[in-house]
């Protein structure tokens, strides 16, 4: 493999991932993509992006770039850098890595390249992303496109779908299950609409996989509605929560995008929630969540990192449901109550399970929401 690499931010290789092509502002300007070989890169880091966060290293196999590539001494450096004389197809990219500097603001060539060839490997395994687009256990394989709603609301409310399943409200469309058992998914009519309605399971993991599922068989735009523990006391109990941005503190997340702190939710799922809200006249508040796998380790020093980081609630799915979306180029965003409070010494369950009439108002803000997409 001839392999060249190319330094960018975080945010310009998620937009390259929805576009399939990747292009910087050198393109337009002197006509080319900067890129360097694994000897010269790290020399090009710590001279024009010493100390700068974010950013990744596109690791990309120069055999399969569609358009020219020229070795040349531009700046009279003694150097020949590869340059890309046209848009990078995302295809050639065989490998992101993160580029984090140390202490010093330095950078060093990581370790997944200090070998010969280019590997996955890293220190940290849940850092070894690939990006690869399809997997060995791909979704749309083993699920076919069926007559489903576009629409869905992910609903972590057992009892508000057994409630609308009691009432007749609800149509099963098919069982999808894990070893948990069956898990319905099921259609409803509101407003004369289409919506489809599942409980995507506790925990990333499952979630995704559920989200995954749906993709496959057809649903593209998606409300998740749930509870989640509040790291801000002053939040009170059935207060609404809407998460712009979601701390990935769990593994799935890590397996869809590349390394960084957050994820986002899709804009226009967000901005459908809030028309909602404000049009019902609900007080809500917009911020960053916190996403864990480990519900028993929510150490008192682990809570004070996270608000002061911005967290102001803490639950299981919402990374994983973000990243997931962006990955396969649907819209999810979420609709949050206050639930249990991890903001001081002691825990308070608030009982925020019992809390019937706030949990079925969510839903159908979620529905609502979901029907503006």
């Amino acid at each position: 493999m001839n392999l060249i690499l190319h330094i960018t931010t975080y945010k310009a290789w998620v937009r390259a991932t929805e576009a399939d092509r990747y292009v910087t502002e050198s393109l337009e300007r002197e006509g080319f993509i900067h890129c360097s070989t694994a000897n010269q890169v790290v020399g090009v880091a710590n001279s024009m992006f010493h100390g700068e966060r974010g950013l990744v290293l596109l690791c990309i196999d120069a055999d399969q770039v569609e358009a020219e590539i020229r070795y040349e001494d531009c700046y009279e450096t003694g150097n020949k850098f590869p340059h890309i004389y046209g848009a990078l197809n995302t295809g050639a990219i065989v490998q992101v890595l993160p580029l984090i500097p140390d202490t010093d603001g330095k950078f060093s060539l990581p370790a997944a390249l200090a070998q010969a060839a280019p590997s996955l490997r890293c220190n940290y395994p849940i850092l070894e992303f690939d990006p690869a687009e399809e997997a060995l256990i791909e979704p749309s394989r083993l699920l076919h496109p069926i007559d489903v709603a576009e629409r869905c609301v992910l609903c972590f409310f057992q009892d508000v779908i057994a409630g609308l399943n009691e009432q007749g409200r609800l149509t099963l469309v098919r069982n999808l299950g894990s070893e948990i058992g069956d898990n319905p998914l099921y259609e409803m009519e509101v407003d004369g609409q289409r919506l489809a309605l599942l409980h995507p399971g506790v925990g990333a993991p499952l979630a995704a996989a559920s989200l995954e599922e749906l993709i496959a068989l057809g649903c593209r735009k998606f409300i998740i509605c749930g509870g989640a523990g509040v790291l801000d006391g002053g939040l009170g109990l059935g207060h609404i929560i809407v998460p712009a941005t979601a701390v990935r503190d769990e593994g799935t997340s890590y397996h869809y995008l590349p390394p960084s702190r957050e994820v986002a939710a899709s804009a226009d799922g967000v901005e459908a929630i809030e028309k909602v809200l404000q049009r019902d006249n609900v007080d809500y508040v917009i911020g960053k969540t916190w996403t864990t796998d480990g519900i028993y380790r929510e150490t008192a020093e682990k809570v004070r990192l996270r608000r002061a980081e911005g967290c102001i609630t803490v639950e299981m799915e919402s990374a994983a449901f973000f990243a997931v979306a962006r990955f396969r180029g649907v819209i999810a965003a979420q609709i949050l109550y206050g639930g249990d409070d991890v903001s001081s010494e002691e825990w308070d369950s608030r009982h925020w399970q019992q809390q019937a009439t706030v949990r079925d108002k969510i839903f159908w803000l979620a529905a609502e929401a979901c029907l503006l997409l």
